[in-house]
């Protein structure tokens, strides 16, 4: 039986960002990211991954779902929504609008769509307290967002934080947003089971409870190809969300702090 056609859409999460060494010299032909692994345990005939660093939902529509519609896809991965959250703009109906009508383009009768929702941040994990817990309820609504514009489509929507989770830290890339090799393969593995749960194996090509033949893990980045990552990626991505994301989230954690505080004087006066 010939295996499915399948094609990734989406953000830097979807593109591989994070699975494999950083040097763009170092790097081998072997795919990367959690839709190459998954592509390559259904026996995929056809593996395309058109997905790009910094996607947002609305470029769907325009940059990646009529390329994908040309490829005639029988599963279609995508992970979006994160580069929503990490700008000043942030508006989870403008994503729930943009996902729900590329959903509604991609989704047909014998085609399986596989939605990834989003783990928390764990960049702003670490520097915790209230800009953690603004990014943490941004994360929430643009996955409530995202649910609501898979509702009705058939799009099996899979729980991202829960398929990283037993990756514990090691599922994390250095930057902290995201995944490791091990988290992309965690991603994967869970959506090969969700998979195996809805029963879509027969049609996909693949038997029942079978070990997912996930791709060999590239070599770990060593500490020189760690500093080279963030003096070419971490720095400029630091600078560049200072002048955007960075006073929004400032304003938004200044304005729930004095909220708060009217509200204390209000139950005590």
């Amino acid at each position: 039986m010939q295996g499915p056609v399948v094609v990734a859409l989406g953000d830097s999460i979807t593109y591989g960002v994070g699975d494999g060494t950083q040097r763009p010299e170092t790097v081998s032909a072997v795919p990367v990211g959690w839709a190459a692994h998954v592509a390559h345990a259904l026996g995929a005939s056809r593996f395309t991954n058109l997905a790009a660093n910094g996607v947002r939902a609305r470029h769907l529509a325009h940059s990646q779902v009529p390329t994908a519609l040309m490829a005639q896809p029988d599963v279609v991965l995508m992970t979006v929504g994160g580069n929503d959250v990490l700008r000043g703009d942030f508006d989870p109906e403008d994503v729930r609008r943009d996902v729900a009508d590329a959903l509604s383009r991609l989704a047909r009768p014998g085609r399986t769509v596989v939605l990834l929702t989003l783990d928390r941040i764990g960049l702003f994990d670490l520097v915790g307290g209230p800009i953690a817990d603004v990014m943490a309820r941004r994360v929430g609504a643009a996955n409530a967002a995202l649910r609501l514009a898979a509702a009705g489509t058939g799009t099996l929507v899979v729980d991202g934080a829960a398929a990283i989770a037993s990756s514990g830290r090691r599922g994390w890339h250095i930057d902290r947003v995201h995944p490791s090799a091990l988290g992309h393969r965690a991603l994967a593995q869970y959506v090969i089971e969700q998979l195996d749960h809805l029963d879509l194996h027969q049609r996909l090509g693949r038997e029942a409870g079978s070990t997912a033949r996930l791709l060999p893990p590239q070599p770990s980045p060593s500490f020189a190809d760690r500093l080279w990552w963030l003096a070419r990626h971490g720095t400029p991505w630091v600078a560049k969300r200072s002048r955007d994301l960075i006073p929004q989230v400032a304003a938004m954690v200044t304005h729930e702090l004095l909220e708060e505080k009217r509200k204390a004087r209000s139950a005590t006066a």
